[in-house]
């Protein structure tokens, strides 16, 4: 695969290094391109009724739309696990190109996502935003992956079938508007889907039902516009499409648990602490 990077427009939505024990297991559906890198312990996955082992030095990469159950070997299981968007300009998304989803594991690749771990450990931690430091770490740890992609324990036997592709392609949209309102019957008519069927696809594919996705989207974005000190709840409410600063308000607390007058306060506390 070609992996020049001249163009190359990288985002980093989340990374965070997770320490299991050894009764850990979750189910789950991925909803962004996510990345394990194994550091410490072995776990076995289950996707696409097909049994994998991973252990240390090991990387599992996700497509959106792959779901799987996950549990430590008998012991504790500590990964990186970050989520992202990588685009080189052509194709305007390389991952949906080759059945690259899967687990990949040389002693290049161990040496690179050992590397990219112990640099998370000294440049990120708990801060609230991604080095760049840790950006370019990241960036070299994917020169190593790209070229691999698609060679070693795939997910799959054959690359997602269309409909799944052309769902990225909606998830990707509806990721840069978070802030919109789609309208089921849109979205199913981009799909060519019926508007039920539609719904039932989504929610086996992402685990959500579409407006629930959209919710989630927009409670996301909206925790990104309550760390901008200058917006007012009625701008945030506004940029959100909300009636009105209360229905925001309402709609906030319901699926956080406490006001946005509230959140911001702790959150520019924490900053202000980190700062000093």
């Amino acid at each position: 695969m070609e992996t020049g990077l001249s163009h190359l427009f990288m985002h980093i939505k989340f990374c965070h290094y997770c320490r299991h024990g050894a009764d850990w297991a979750e189910t789950k559906t991925k909803a962004d391109y996510t990345i394990w890198n194994i550091y410490e312990g072995s776990l076995t996955m289950e996707i696409n009724n097909k049994k994998f082992t991973a252990s240390k030095g090991d990387i599992l990469f996700f497509h959106p739309g792959d779901s799987y159950t996950a549990l430590c070997n008998g012991c504790c299981c500590n990964f990186l696990v970050t989520f992202f968007s990588l685009d080189i300009g052509s194709p305007p998304d390389i991952f949906k190109q080759s059945n690259s989803a899967g687990i990949y594991s040389t002693k290049e690749l161990a040496e690179a996502s050992n590397a990219f771990c112990d640099a998370f450990f000294h440049t990120h931690r708990d801060n609230a935003t991604i080095p760049m430091k840790l950006y370019s770490l990241f960036l070299a740890f994917m020169t190593e992956l790209l070229p691999q992609l698609g060679t070693q324990k795939p997910f799959y036997d054959e690359p997602p079938k269309i409909p799944v592709m052309k769902l990225n392609r909606l998830l990707s949209y509806m990721e840069q508007h978070p802030e919109k309102n789609f309208p089921v019957k849109e979205l199913a008519s981009f799909m060519g889907m019926s508007e039920k069927y539609f719904i039932q696809f989504f929610h086996s594919h992402i685990g959500h039902s579409p407006k629930q996705y959209m919710i989630n989207l927009k409670m996301n974005f909206s925790v990104k516009l309550l760390s901008e000190p200058a917006l007012t709840l009625a701008e945030i409410a506004s940029k959100l499409q909300y009636s009105d600063p209360y229905a925001f308000s309402k709609a906030f607390k319901k699926y956080y648990g406490e006001s946005p007058g509230a959140f911001r306060k702790h959150y520019l506390t924490n900053i202000s602490m980190q700062s000093q």
